[in-house]
């Protein structure tokens, strides 16, 4: 591969990993929020899905179901860790 093209693509490679990770916010959210986030979603989820329905965030996550119209931006009905992670560390 030509150098030239290697650096966008390794670039592109880089961003795909970033985003796709739910930790890729940590440097913006400090380690003890994300740990909540964590141990709070998990406690919501009732059906360990790994999706909270507007039901189960107004139970066990009432601050983030204030919020959820603005966090499941696709209208799917439910929002997942990642889009809590980005939604909290883009207020932050």
């Amino acid at each position: 591969m030509n150098k030239s093209k290697s650096i966008p693509y390794l670039l592109a490679i880089a961003a795909s990993v970033l985003a796709s990770s739910p930790d890729c916010f940590a440097g913006t959210i400090d380690p003890e929020t994300l740990n909540t986030l964590k141990t709070r979603f998990a406690a919501a989820d009732k059906d360990h899905n790994g999706q909270l329905t507007r039901e189960e965030c107004s139970a066990g996550m009432p601050r983030i179901y204030r919020g959820f119209d603005q966090i499941d931006t696709e209208k799917k009905g439910y929002v997942t860790l990642d889009q809590i992670i980005a939604f909290v560390a883009s207020h932050s």
